[in-house]
């Protein structure tokens, strides 16, 4: 016995560009960020919502087929829709973003020499930026 499932597509927001050319750039831009995107998932050093976001931007702006794949896919989707809809970040990836900012400042501020801690001074600063930013847009459900 089998059960008919039915299934839902999200219909995707797009801002197609006119000119072939733009809309090439932004296709080859979005399959860049998605790379990274990956990479991030994998490694704990980079990023992977921000690589994805930026992906789903210049594919919205290029392809409706990309598009319409990542706002429609199994895992990135869901945070794809979030933000495009409602600007939304889910509470505890901006938990784990200002955790990971913060183990990856204070490492640099051990690691690095003297003379190079303003370095660690002006990641500190963005990073609280950043966890500003994050905490003031609305929590994903």
């Amino acid at each position: 016995m089998t059960k008919n499932k039915k299934t839902f597509y999200y219909r995707p927001k797009t801002n197609q560009s006119n000119s072939p050319a733009v809309r090439w750039v932004f296709v080859i831009l979005g399959w860049l960020f998605f790379v990274l995107g990956i990479i991030g998932a994998l490694l704990p050093v980079m990023p992977t919502a921000p690589f994805i976001l930026l992906s789903a931007g210049c594919w919205a702006r290029s392809s409706r087929r990309f598009h319409f794949w990542l706002i429609n896919h199994k895992y990135f989707g869901k945070y794809v829709r979030d933000w495009e809809d409602y600007r939304a970040v889910p509470l505890y990836a901006k938990w784990l973003a200002t955790i990971m900012m913060t183990i990856s400042t204070t490492m640099m501020f051990y690691r690095l020499p003297a003379d190079m801690i303003w370095l660690a001074w002006v990641m500190a600063i963005v990073c609280t930026g950043v966890v500003i930013y994050l905490f003031r847009l609305p929590n994903a459900e």
